[in-house]
Formats: C-alpha cells, structure tokens, sequence
C-alpha cells in the first residue's frame, strides 16, 4: 500500500453506515453516490479547488465517532476524471433507497493507501 503524507492530499471526507464502509473495504463497491444538493455542490466544489498539484484523496469513516475506523483511496482509476455529475436520466440503484431520481456526483474508488500526518 502506498504512503502519502497529508500535506500532499486533498482530502473529502464521508461519513458511511458500516455495511457501506465493509462493501468499499473488500473492494466490491468501486463509486460512492452523492446526491447533487445544495451541500454536496459546496463541498465538493472546495474539494475539487483544493486539487490544485495534490493527489485527490477520498477518506471514509465507519460512522462518526472519534475513533471510527478509517481507510483511505485514491480518487479516481488512473485518469485525470475523480468524480462525474451524472443527471437524473442515468438511474443508479441503490440497496435501502431503491432507484435515485435525482441528479447526482459519482466519485470513482482507486487504489487503496495509507495518508500520515
């Protein structure tokens, strides 16, 4: 696994349910959904801007304590595209809300790495 220092990164945090987290864990689930609300926008917007000359990191949490489990993949599989906007005409189906109807950010799960501080 490769090593990258925090400094080097810009990072998006997510916050997932535990059987979300363990999908992306063993490597089956390889795009987190992000519905393309007013938040999102934001937040991924200032992530994106952040990107400039640093490797685009994506941090998922196991809930939101303090001291949630952590793991840490690169944006994205190689190419300059880390995350799409897809629109409401592209169904995604989802295993607790059935299909999405709404526009939404795909953000594509690459390797596997360890960020230090």
């Amino acid at each position: 696994m490769k090593k990258l220092k925090r400094s080097e990164c810009a990072v998006l945090h997510l916050g997932l349910k535990h059987y979300w987290y363990r999908m992306i864990e063993s490597g089956v689930k390889k795009v987190e959904f992000r519905e393309a609300s007013p938040y999102w926008n934001v937040r991924i917007n200032n992530w994106a801007n952040r990107m400039k000359g640093k490797t685009p990191v994506l941090e998922f949490q196991n809930g939101y304590g303090r001291f949630s489990p952590r793991m840490w993949f690169i944006a994205g599989r190689g190419e300059d595209v880390v995350f799409t906007y897809r629109g409401a005409d592209v169904p995604v189906q989802h295993k607790e809300l059935g299909e999405f109807q709404k526009a939404r950010y795909a953000l594509l799960i690459g390797e596997r790495v360890i960020v230090e501080e």
